[in-house]
């Protein structure tokens, strides 16, 4: 805080009146810019809304896409009981995110902020929680250390001296997740914790340049593991979705209730998952072509695009189809925890049913573990 700007005259008074809004996400994006550049250098209001988010919270109604029942097996709290670990997951995410000594870049946000979420289900578990299954047959170790291996990969090919507490095995995201599932398997809860978010505070110094330096650019191309280069833009929206998806995961599989993505970082998650669309398409043998899909994603995120095959010229008619689904529904698709049946069955589609059908089954076809 020491080397943060002081607020300018007037803009204290000013942000104070809308942290309430700002709080139930209903600012407008100009107000939403200035109360989080204001967070960033007034410690005042901050604690103000730290104070006030677990109240905030409670106005909000529980969202239906994290519901408890989604997984078998996983827990619900019995109707009439306390909503506590929703309350303290929600308090505590938001608890981890003090004013910053610099601005985080808007790309970059979205992972920062699931970062802290995660942070804050995994101080809420015990330490028998910690052995539940969650997916590929991992326990919550085995999942948070998958998290630590693919941060300390990017990480690396930011900064080769960018390398994290478990960046020394395997040079791909199968070698090392393989090598930091193993260590984690014998490792104490809160060792598996430290190691992860050592490493994701490595991964965010590297994205912002360290020792003060300046922020890597979002258009730089990055590899991953040998993969072909994507910006790093895309690579931290990509951290950003991996951090959400198995932050969802383990919530579920431990009765708990995460605080939705805000509008912007979905809107993020969202795009990066729509410009990999025509690719998978592609890759499944179901390619646009020539054809156009219009694809709308409603809710918090509320964005639409036109799609064509890539080096294709701007569509000049009528797009073949239309294909209107809700913008969390679009994210647990692209991350493998919808089917295409379960999707289409929430969908709105209009024009070639068979186009839908066919960006709908490629989706997934990126998903990881």
């Amino acid at each position: 805080m020491s080397g943060a700007a002081r607020p300018a005259p007037g803009e204290h008074a000013e942000v104070r009146s809308l942290l309430g809004a700002w709080l139930l996400d209903a600012c407008s994006d100009g107000e939403s810019s200035a109360v989080a550049a204001h967070l960033e250098r007034c410690a005042a209001c901050a604690a103000e809304v730290r104070h006030l988010y677990p109240a905030a919270v409670a106005l909000a109604d529980p969202p239906p896409y994290d519901d408890a029942t989604a997984l078998p097996g996983a827990a619900r709290n019995p109707p009439g009981s306390p909503r506590s670990p929703h309350d303290r997951v929600t308090a505590l995410a938001f608890a981890r995110r003090p004013p910053a000594p610099r601005a985080v870049p808007p790309h970059l946000r979205p992972y920062t902020d699931q970062v802290a979420t995660l942070d804050a289900v995994l101080r809420d578990l015990a330490d028998a929680e910690w052995s539940t299954l969650t997916v590929e047959g991992w326990t919550v170790v085995q999942l948070v250390a998958h998290l630590a291996a693919t941060d300390g990969l990017l990480a690396e090919g930011l900064d080769a001296g960018a390398r994290g507490p478990l960046g020394q095995a395997g040079d791909s995201v199968r070698d090392r997740t393989r090598a930091c599932t193993a260590w984690a398997a014998d490792q104490a809860p809160a060792s598996v914790h430290r190691a992860w978010r050592a490493q994701a505070d490595v991964l965010r110094a590297a994205l912002l340049g360290d020792g003060g330096g300046t922020a890597v650019g979002p258009e730089r191309l990055v590899s991953l593991g040998g993969a072909p280069p994507l910006a790093v833009a895309h690579h931290a929206a990509a951290r950003a979705f991996e951090t959400w998806i198995h932050a969802r995961d383990i919530a579920l599989r431990t009765g708990r209730r995460l605080p939705p993505p805000t509008s912007r970082s979905l809107s993020l998650m969202c795009d990066f998952g729509v410009r990999l669309l025509p690719l998978a398409m592609r890759l499944r043998g179901t390619p646009l072509g020539d054809r156009v899909l219009h694809l709308e994603l409603t809710g918090r995120s509320g964005d639409t695009w036109l799609l064509t095959e890539p080096g294709r010229s701007s569509p000049q008619g009528p797009p073949d189809a239309r294909l209107v689904l809700d913008a969390v529904e679009f994210c647990l698709l692209t991350g493998d925890r919808r089917t295409p049946a379960e999707a289409a069955a929430l969908a709105r589609v209009s024009g070639d049913t068979t186009l839908a059908d066919e960006a709908l089954a490629a989706a997934p076809a990126f998903a990881g573990p």
